[in-house]
């Protein structure tokens, strides 16, 4: 096991439709490193949590420290899948800053596909 520092960043998926998610959804959180435009982000972090449905739609992400690079920019992205089909995801990106002792519990919005 590693003894690299580490953080966690946790919070809540929600959407607002008043509807509930189907039977045997899936959630998914990823924590990206956004800052370059050309190249797809570098994942940091990701949660996938089956049975959304029943366990909620919690998250915390575990990330190194040693990922954290100063000028970058972070951002959460979600979504709900049922079915390997994309039923909501993030639609605006939510940036988060990272390596701090103190991040307030994240509110992630994303909207029906």
């Amino acid at each position: 096991m590693s003894n690299e520092p580490v953080k966690t960043i946790g919070g809540k998926v929600h959407y607002l439709e008043k509807i509930a998610l189907m039977p045997d959804s899936t959630l998914h959180v990823r924590l990206l490193d956004v800052s370059l435009q050309e190249v797809a982000a570098k994942e940091l972090a990701v949660q996938i949590t089956p049975n959304a449905e029943n366990v909620g739609l919690n998250f915390n992400l575990t990330y190194k420290l040693a990922d954290v690079l100063p000028g970058h920019t972070y951002a959460i992205n979600a979504s709900i899948t049922h079915e390997d089909r994309l039923v909501f995801t993030t639609t605006q990106q939510h940036r988060v800053e990272l390596g701090v002792d103190y991040v307030k519990g994240q509110e992630v919005l994303v909207s029906r596909v």
